[in-house]
């Protein structure tokens, strides 16, 4: 799918290259504003400003001057590289070092698969990024400084990438603007990602010096280091470590949960904010048992579940060797050599082998946020966020673009064709529409509905939710956006970053007749957010002059809509998804053409694949009438 969708994406880039050379006229955008500087370059560098030289715990550092009246620090390490012996390991303080650190450049992105988020160059099926990945960037207003503490104290967001936890970078997003011109300090962190960030094995445990090494969240465990490093740091940026929000976007957003749920993220945050998240995790059982037992039949493990990668490693090392001979081979083996072979594998060797046992190697699924019952509670988020006293309560804003699905879908070759095999055209735009609408309006559901419901019956945090429905992009002979792209998944972080060259591909849909509308709506994005930071509640932005964001309630409106002015604009509305209501439509919908393609769809939105879903039911599944399509067949893992 991924695949598909790098191709689609070349084909907008192409549409943007006939733009541009005037096959009809669509221009680029202005800036929402000019930036009082344009940071500070010289033949490709970045030149150092002297007065960013701030002393944290593990030394000096020096950054740069950056655009509106920010100063930027780049690479900034927060952890020991995980290399080694401190490979699924939880991370370990940064060693001091003399001199001081330039902090001008990013740093690894994390290792993945090349693809659009990795930050970095490369082609379908590389192996990017390094295991030395632990670093954060930095934005912070423009201030000189006589002290080593500034006086003032700002709000600090935190940003935490997405990516599907196996992909992306925090070296992705620009965050000038953001920090310019809502007056706030806004951190980047890298996390360890995908086979290296979320592992859980009994070797791991036996080996382990403490819960934390034992429990396979170490992705997880990066995040709550990176919030540590801003508790202990942050006042040399002028930010204030008691007033700290963190905020994400798809995986980033999951991330955002996972905190909440976390005793150990207690204290090191005050406000959050998830974009399009959710609140999977993952089960033991899925975490580390074999997908299939002795006769091939399937069990409870993922495809790639760590005894499946283990398995995998030693067939590699030893290829002559039989089944039987390689289980017996681990099962004679203790857990001190089990995990040294499956660290002397390179990352590229397990990321291969573990593509490889799928068949295609952007479709890796591993476990993600493992339910270990230490940093992550046993119970499921949503059972977390149920009561008070069971997870880190702060003021929260949920949210969810009205046609997530979309970005996935215009990739698929079922749904969307392309003209002269490059412009995308819509084959069926009933069917289309109807595939986005039940996964979206799912996807709100576990999203915004169904936590917000939760918190607010117990009233032990503020919840503001919001959905964004901008999709005021090109429509002409060549492809038709709106309809193919509309307010699909990721696109409201350029809105909220104030940056629309960063982040996401978004060329195509930016041209000189939706300018106005996205700038302001950007502003004001900004502004909320801003706010929210601020005083723990969205209000009417920073200006004041915003429309006023109420609180998520039971009954009326409930949550707030992003629209250009064009569109209606911004403005408060009961839209409501819940899970019950969305199975209830599924079963009586007369549009499938078959029982199976119903069977599919009940498992493909409640199953949740790889993670342990809160909304699948089996004796649902039963009575819906698919006893004949064992759901394990849809399950991606």
């Amino acid at each position: 799918m991924i695949k598909k969708i790098i191709f689609v994406v070349i084909g907008l880039v192409l549409l943007t290259s006939l733009m541009a050379f005037g096959y009809f006229k669509v221009n680029e955008s202005p800036s929402l504003s000019e930036p009082s500087t344009g940071g500070l370059y010289y033949e490709g560098a970045r030149i150092v400003d002297e007065d960013s030289l701030r002393t944290i715990d593990s030394g000096s550092i020096v950054g740069f001057s950056d655009a509106y009246d920010t100063q930027a620090w780049l690479g900034v390490p927060f952890a020991k590289a995980p290399v080694g012996e401190l490979r699924w390991r939880a991370p370990q303080t940064v060693d001091r070092w003399n001199d001081v650190y330039q902090a001008t450049e990013h740093g690894n992105p994390c290792v993945q698969y090349w693809g659009r988020l990795a930050g970095v160059e490369g082609e379908q099926g590389d192996i990017v990024g390094s295991e030395d990945c632990l670093y954060l960037n930095l934005w912070a207003p423009k201030e000189i400084v006589s002290k080593d503490v500034p006086e003032k104290k700002r709000p600090v967001m935190v940003w935490i990438h997405g990516g599907g936890n196996d992909s992306g970078t925090a070296n992705s997003y620009q965050a000038h603007h953001l920090a310019g011109a809502q007056d706030v300090v806004v951190v980047l962190l890298n996390y360890r990602l995908g086979l290296m960030g979320w592992l859980s094995h009994s070797s791991i445990r036996e080996q382990a010096n403490n819960l934390e090494d034992a429990s396979g969240n170490f992705g997880t465990l990066d995040i709550i280091a990176g919030l540590k490093w801003v508790q202990n740091n942050i006042e040399q940026f002028g930010g204030d470590p008691s007033n700290v929000t963190i905020f994400g976007e798809s995986a980033g957003g999951k991330n955002v949960f996972s905190m909440l749920a976390s005793p150990l993220a207690a204290g090191l945050f005050h406000k959050a904010i998830s974009q399009s998240g959710s609140a999977d995790t993952t089960l033991l059982s899925l975490a580390e048992d074999l997908p299939e037992d002795a006769a091939g039949k399937p069990i409870s493990g993922l495809k790639n579940s760590s005894n499946a990668l283990l398995n995998l490693v030693f067939s590699h090392r030893f290829p002559n060797e039989t089944a039987v001979e390689i289980k017996s081979r681990i099962e004679s083996s203790n857990a001190a050599e089990l995990l040294e072979l499956m660290r002397a594998e390179s990352a590229d060797s397990l990321m291969s082998l573990a593509s490889n046992n799928l068949g295609e190697a952007d479709e890796i699924r591993v476990a993600r946020i493992v339910r270990d019952g230490h940093v992550i509670p046993k119970a499921s988020v949503l059972q977390s966020l149920s009561q008070a006293g069971t997870y880190n309560a702060v003021p929260l804003i949920v949210g969810a673009n009205r046609d997530e699905n979309k970005l996935f879908m215009m990739g698929d070759d079922e749904l969307v064709d392309n003209l002269l095999g490059v412009f995308p055209r819509i084959i069926d735009e009933s069917k289309y529409q109807r595939i986005s609408d039940y996964v979206s309006q799912n996807w709100k559901a576990g999203a915004v509905d169904e936590p917000a419901a939760l918190i607010t019956k117990h009233g032990a945090s503020k919840v503001f939710a919001y959905r964004f429905d901008w999709d005021d992009s090109p429509n002409n002979w060549l492809a038709d956006m709106p309809s193919l792209i509309g307010a699909a998944h990721g696109l409201e972080i350029s809105f909220v970053f104030g940056d629309f060259i960063g982040g996401a591909p978004l060329g195509p849909l930016l041209n000189k007749a939706n300018a106005p509308g996205r700038n302001s709506l950007s502003m004001a994005m900004m502004e909320y957010w801003a706010e929210f930071a601020y005083n723990g509640t969205p209000g009417r932005g920073r200006s004041g002059k915003l429309p006023v964001w109420q609180q998520w309630q039971p009954e009326g409106d409930n949550l707030l809509v992003f629209d250009s002015p064009e569109d209606h604009g911004i403005r408060m509305a009961e839209i409501r998804n819940r899970v019950v209501d969305i199975k209830a439509q599924l079963t009586a919908d007369p549009d499938f053409g078959s029982q199976s393609e119903r069977c599919e769809a009940y498992a493909a939105l409640f199953l949740h694949g790889y993670q342990a879903s809160d909304y699948w039911d089996p004796t649902e599944y039963s009575e819906l009438g698919c006893d004949d399509y064992p759901a394990g067949i849809y399950r991606n893992g």
